[in-house]
């Protein structure tokens, strides 16, 4: 049954690699990446139920966008096209993944909104296959956190495989710097990086890489790299030196997540990660440290 009132989680994402293939012949780029879940930091989302009639209401005061423009209205609408249901809502979101960070919050909001749907969906509940295509219409990496566990991603990043990758053993450190950087002008400045170092005026013939003879994820589940980091590392010389100072506390290896402004560090001992937790926080940066 439907509860008068929920409150929910929505955790965020990191990419162990992401490196960028190709490009479709849609403009969509092309992905090889490893997703793995994080508890922190997350939003809240409460769903209350409302008065017949009232439709989807949603208070977010960290996003300054119409409500149309959401993400959960757009996930709210796509499923009741799917099954007819348009349950009235009040939702009320609290932001704590930071937009521009390459985490993957509005993704994660966008899941958490599906899967609650899809549970108390009185009459035409979707089967997993279904609610994964729904999913992947509203945003590459919605499928991803249905499941919220690691998995590997090819295609948009909608192609998924389940991951054994494990980072136990492992401390954390990821740090949110205050700059937001767009999605769309990451893969943009990429592929003017691109275009510029091979002198073509064919994107379709610079981006269309030869797939590299080691795909198996199995073996790169640790190869940390990212294809943005090249052009946002120059756009933002100051995330470069952040990366740099997580490493000088003795990372096994750190990395920018998504497009960015986000980066992590793995650490094989719990103090070298703490030491650092504590400097970046000293610098005003929003830390935060996972004990793996």
């Amino acid at each position: 049954m439907q509860p008068e009132s929920i409150t929910l989680r929505a955790g965020c994402k990191i990419n162990l690699h992401l490196e960028i293939t190709g490009v479709k012949e849609n403009g969509y780029h092309e992905l090889d990446t490893l997703f793995f879940p994080l508890s922190k930091p997350f939003d809240i989302i409460t769903i209350t139920r409302a008065h017949t009639g009232n439709g989807l209401t949603i208070d977010c005061p960290a996003l300054s966008i119409p409500q149309e423009k959401n993400i959960i209205h757009k996930s709210w609408i796509k499923f009741g096209e799917v099954t007819g249901w348009f349950p009235d809502l009040d939702i009320i979101v609290e932001k704590g993944i930071p937009n521009g960070a390459g985490l993957g919050g509005g993704s994660s909001d966008a899941a958490v909104i599906l899967n609650y749907l899809n549970k108390y969906c009185p009459t035409s509940a979707l089967s997993p296959e279904d609610l994964n295509t729904l999913a992947a219409s509203i945003g590459a990496d919605v499928p991803f956190f249905l499941n919220n566990t690691p998995a590997h991603a090819t295609g948009i990043g909608e192609i998924l495989t389940p991951s054994d990758v494990s980072l136990a053993g492992y401390s954390l450190v990821l740090i949110c710097p205050d700059i937001s950087i767009s999605t769309p002008w990451a893969f943009a400045a990429w592929d003017n990086a691109m275009l510029q170092r091979n002198g073509s005026n064919n994107k379709k013939e610079i981006l269309t890489t030869t797939p590299s003879k080691d795909r198996k994820h199995s073996s790169r589940a640790l190869w940390l790299f990212n294809s943005f980091e090249v052009v946002v590392y120059s756009a933002f010389p100051k995330l470069r030196a952040y990366k740099d100072k997580l490493m000088e506390f003795g990372a096994e290896g750190a990395v920018m997540s998504g497009s960015g402004s986000s980066i992590f560090a793995l650490y094989r001992e719990m103090e070298q990660a703490a030491r650092a937790a504590t400097a970046l926080e000293a610098e005003g940066v929003a830390t935060y440290l996972h004990h793996l």
